[in-house]
């Protein structure tokens, strides 16, 4: 039997001290959470009687709002679970929402293909890649935004560090293209904006080494006779051309 409260998710506090308010969903120890579309401080909600309190302004009204949604939430879970013998917290979450939480690689990889044409060959593969290693990891394909939180990013970081032997700047790149994946969903309104794992994941990047040509390399390379077609030996000079003039220009400071 599913468990229904009202939550408001402190950790969630705004820069204005407003928290948003959740319905949550408990089914066989899992939990899933439904926006209300509500914002309160803390002094405003009354956890115990699951109640807006007198110093809100509208709390007349609000209780009012957030009792029907209680009443449809309990009603909608009551319906499944006598429908269905076995009904997880995420589809009670999708049936109290009113649709289904869209599929993360479903997704990603419809994404990958709709901005083919307007990125370069490389980003293209790159981003396939990353959602490739990501499902790889995961080890299947049902796995829906909100399923993918803090605790899973945390584990993928350890599996790419620890198991992959992957630098710090491999493990940034992963996730940041699972993150893109993130704001473009919301962006097309296909998640909500709360829902975002990332901002609480931090991978520091390693130092990138800059690397120099030697007056040696410099030389074979100003010597090299090219024989392929195309615009390679213009290419070639105009590179020599601006080593040359910036030694022209230290030279003379």
């Amino acid at each position: 039997m599913a468990s229904i409260k009202l939550v408001l998710r402190t950790n969630q506090e705004d820069k204005t001290g407003h928290s948003p308010l959740y319905i949550r969903v408990i089914k066989d120890r899992k939990a899933k959470f439904v926006a209300t579309g509500v914002k309160l401080k803390r002094n405003e909600w009354d956890d115990d009687k699951q109640k807006i309190k007198k110093n809100h302004a509208n709390s007349a009204r609000m209780n009012a709002f957030l009792a029907q949604k209680i009443a449809d939430a309990e009603g909608t879970v009551a319906d499944h679970e006598r429908k269905r013998k076995s009904v997880s917290a995420r589809k009670l979450k999708e049936a109290i929402k009113g649709k289904d939480m869209a599929n993360f690689f479903e997704y990603a990889y419809n994404r990958c293909e709709r901005i083919k044409g307007t990125v370069s060959v490389a980003t293209y593969r790159n981003y396939k890649q990353y959602v490739a290693k990501f499902e790889k990891f995961i080890g299947h394909r049902e796995v829906y935004f909100d399923d993918i939180t803090v605790t899973m990013l945390k584990d993928y970081i350890n599996h790419m560090s620890n198991n992959l032997k992957n630098g710090a700047t491999t493990v940034h790149y992963s996730l940041l293209i699972l993150s893109v994946m993130f704001r473009d969903a919301q962006r097309e309104d296909v998640i909500e904006e709360n829902i975002y794992p990332f901002s609480k994941v931090r991978v520091k990047r390693d130092k990138g080494k800059r690397l120099f040509l030697s007056k040696e390399q410099v030389e074979k390379l100003r010597n090299l006779k090219i024989e392929y077609t195309g615009k390679d030996e213009v290419f070639r000079d105009m590179f020599i051309f601006s080593v040359y003039a910036v030694v022209y220009v230290l030279v003379m400071w």
